[in-house]
């Protein structure tokens, strides 16, 4: 009986270490389909907003894929030096900024979007967007996570307060070849 709570906490340990270390270490391949997920989701996302934005700051003709603004983690580093040789971290962000004819148009493509994801089964989270006074004050702004774990985010952007669609993956550790 005490091996069996010894071994028990034994796992326990091994399991707190590994996700002190950032969990588990994942191919290249498999933190590739990850980014591609992670910028799936976002894109879906985009396509469908309706009444359809404009993508702000595109060319005519300009697909969502090369759009796609990419965004740094600063969260998403080897803090304790756990990682070996070859493994590195990374953490996919994409964002796009949009334009709508009208603050209307914003709010309908809101109100749409969440009946989407609710319509999927997702978990909509709500946001009345910034105060007075900020940025984009007044938009409310939408999120969930989506069935790959991606969490995406349409709302007014933090700084500017412009329409954004937001797509965010986890923090992977993962080998480079």
């Amino acid at each position: 009986m005490i091996a069996l709570v010894l071994m028990g906490l034994l796992v326990m340990l091994a399991r707190a270490c590994e996700s002190m270390k950032g969990g588990p270490v994942r191919s290249k391949t498999a933190y590739e389909e990850h980014v591609a997920a992670t910028k799936g989701a976002g894109m879906r996302t985009v396509s469908q907003l309706r009444p359809a934005p404009r993508l702000a700051g595109a060319l005519p003709g300009a697909s969502l894929e090369s759009t796609a603004d990419v965004e740094g983690s600063t969260s998403c580093v080897d803090d304790f030096g756990a990682d070996s040789d070859g493994v590195t971290r990374g953490q996919p962000i994409y964002y796009w900024k949009l334009e709508f004819d009208s603050r209307r148009d914003y709010l309908t493509a809101v109100h749409n979007l969440r009946e989407e994801w609710e319509r999927r089964e997702l978990t909509v989270k709500e946001s009345p967007g910034p105060a007075a006074g900020r940025p984009g004050q007044g938009l409310p702004a939408i999120s969930t996570t989506d069935e790959h774990g991606v969490d995406v985010m349409f709302g007014p952007d933090r700084y500017s307060g412009a329409p954004i669609v937001w797509a965010e993956g986890d923090c992977v550790r993962h080998t480079d070849r």
